[in-house]
């Protein structure tokens, strides 16, 4: 096993009853899993499809991907197809906590397991298995960081670009952002919804023009983030920017002496797909994983230009295979 599957350790918790238990696949029986994704079009999406392509190949599993398109109509598409041609188990990232139950549950009452990943689904009788990070820690790590910089200067302005509030990691990741950000030498004067690139920069150029003198910003998303990085450049504004979720565009940035970002924290989708794979293949094996896998969050800092630089390093090797 490489040392990008070994990169992040995984914590469980208490095992609780699923919606089905499906007797365990004999050792040299073969596995077949069905995986969904949104799309391709992100670099989160590629490395969480090639972790599980990578765990598939080292557990010897059949193994396919279909993409939900970020519609639910698609997805459920996705999931009946993969019950139809008779997985073992079914792993998903969820377009809606509720609405996304339906055809999970038809998939669940014939024996195929499922786990998910990124946002569990409402009901967690549903999956056998929920794959992920802690949404507040994810946010809340990178806001100790921003609010160290802040304290060293002896406060300041900030302003928060959050999730769309319909998004489930919404109210956790901005809980997480402003648990480091209280005292009477901070003051939030903006908060913005955004999750584009496009709605990033619009949300900082917002901020840049009501508050010339704003010292950091904390982004919600690589989106969002990116998109404000880009438009604060353009301003030529010498504000502090903070974020979620890594990118190679982002970690260039961090790199860039002239750049605004300063540490980004991340979920490694990588090791996130690795072991969704692996924990539906131990599940289907009878070796009980836990209930709850969470993967450890990951901060960049452009105080740890090595770390920057193994994360590009990471992503071209994926790129280039």
């Amino acid at each position: 096993m490489s040392t990008y599957k070994n990169a992040a350790a995984c914590i469980g918790f208490a095992i609780v009853a699923t919606l089905t238990g499906a007797p365990a696949i004999a050792q040299d029986d073969e596995i077949s899993i069905g995986a969904l994704i949104y799309a391709r079009d992100s670099q989160f999406w590629q490395q969480i499809e090639r972790g599980m392509s990578d765990a598939a190949e080292e557990y010897g599993v059949e193994f396919a991907v279909g993409l939900n398109r970020r519609q639910i109509a698609t997805e459920a598409q996705v999931v009946e197809d993969f019950a139809t041609r008779g997985v073992d188990a079914i792993i998903m990232p969820p377009l809606d906590a509720q609405a996304s139950i339906a055809a999970v549950r038809r998939a669940a009452e014939k024996g195929i397991t499922i786990v998910d990943y990124d946002a569990p689904l409402s009901d967690p009788d549903v999956a056998s298995h929920t794959i992920g990070v802690d949404s507040f820690e994810l946010a809340a790590t990178v806001t100790a960081e921003m609010r160290e910089k802040l304290d060293e200067a002896g406060g300041g302005k900030v302003a928060l670009i959050t999730l769309p509030p319909t998004n489930p990691n919404m109210q956790a990741r901005r809980t997480g952002a402003m648990s480091n950000l209280e005292g009477d030498d901070i003051e939030i004067v903006n908060e913005i919804a955004a999750a584009t690139p496009e709605q990033g920069a619009t949300a900082i150029e917002t901020v840049i023009q009501r508050n010339p003198d704003i010292a950091a910003v904390w982004a919600s998303n690589s989106g969002s983030l990116s998109g404000a990085a880009a438009a604060a450049r353009r301003t030529d504004s010498d504000v502090k920017l903070y974020g979620v979720d890594m990118s190679e565009e982002l970690a260039r940035a961090m790199l860039d002496p002239e750049g605004n970002v300063y540490a980004v924290s991340d979920q490694q989708p990588y090791r996130i797909g690795y072991v969704s794979v692996e924990t539906a293949v131990q599940s289907l094996r009878g070796k009980e994983p836990p209930r709850e896998v969470q993967v450890d969050v990951k901060v960049y800092s452009r105080d740890d230009p090595e770390g920057i630089q193994s994360y590009i390093d990471l992503v071209e090797s994926l790129a280039g295979n």
